[in-house]
């Protein structure tokens, strides 16, 4: 889980990084870096989007391990 927590601050970063370039570039007329920018933004997101994915299904998975693994367990009772 920290893997993703860490994967998802970077991936955040670039994508923030990048759109700071883009406006710069557009700015200043230079397309090719800003075509580049976008490119590589587009990229970044669909990162994202696949990671967000993955821990969901990770956490929804651990959630039906944790109440299948409750109902196992036989409660304690007064006798």
């Amino acid at each position: 889980m920290k893997k993703q927590f860490i994967l998802n601050l970077l991936l955040n970063l670039g994508i923030i990084f990048l759109i700071l370039s883009g406006v710069a570039a557009y700015q200043s007329g230079n397309m090719l870096i800003l075509g580049i920018s976008i490119a590589i933004g587009v990229v970044l997101v669909y990162l994202k989007i696949v990671v967000l994915k993955y821990v969901k299904k990770d956490m929804e998975l651990k959630q039906a391990q944790k109440i299948k693994e409750s109902k196992v367990q036989p409660k304690k009772g007064k006798k």
